[in-house]
């Protein structure tokens, strides 16, 4: 979505010709081609078992080595006015003028809404485990889309390099399913117990550690 503001003659803290809102890396893209200022209306839905986390890293740093990130990693809010941006940081609101101005995402984003539709949610269950270590693998990738990926990675609960290992799983869910305890996070362990069983391993304790949803939109 672009919108092309009125000429503006107020002082801001910012001028900028192009404007970005947005968070992963469709917006940060944009911003590097166009040398465009961007604003963070989020954190990414990136993880870092995704290569996509990576490449969003190194170009968010391209970014603000060349002074377009002006707020960084702090939590904002977004007012959208005519040809102004009214970004509260902390205490503190600051003025953005802009010529054009490109919105990839509208969440914390106050003065327009994106007309999008969420076909999927992308569901990200992590697990603290006992009994996963010495394995020769370290994803299994499945058919349905319950359960989709298991990605196992070193627990981070132990200092230093250990063999001991704890997993995520990776699901895409109607919002009805989202809401249906047969695709809880009760669920995705015993099916993930009856997967990682099926690999050999059977003495094993899987405690949810935390559950990640993202929307997918149409």
């Amino acid at each position: 979505m672009s919108k092309t503001s009125a000429t503006e003659t107020a002082p801001a803290d910012f001028v900028c010709k192009y404007v970005v809102l947005g968070a992963e890396l469709d917006a940060v893209d944009f911003a590097l081609d166009n040398n465009a200022l961007l604003i963070k209306t989020r954190e990414p839905h990136y993880h870092s078992y995704q290569p996509e986390e990576l490449e969003w890293a190194e170009k968010i740093y391209k970014l603000g080595l060349q002074g377009l990130i002006p707020f960084g990693d702090k939590l904002v809010k977004i007012r959208v006015e005519d040809g102004i941006l009214r970004v509260i940081c902390g205490n503190n609101t600051y003025s953005t003028r802009y010529e054009k101005l490109h919105v990839f995402d509208d969440e914390n984003v106050e003065g327009l809404s994106l007309d999008r539709q969420t076909s999927l949610y992308r569901v990200v269950d992590f697990f603290d485990c006992r009994g996963l270590f010495d394995l020769d693998f370290d994803e299994i990738q499945t058919e349905d889309d319950f359960v989709n990926k298991i990605k196992l990675f070193k627990t981070p609960r132990i200092d230093g390099n250990n063999r001991y290992m704890d997993l995520l799983c990776e699901s895409f869910l109607t919002e009805e399913q989202l809401n249906n305890f047969d695709y809880s996070d009760t669920m995705v362990r015993l099916k993930t117990e009856h997967i990682l069983q099926k690999k050999g391993i059977q003495k094993l304790d899987m405690k949810l550690w935390k559950r990640n949803v993202y929307p997918i939109y149409e």
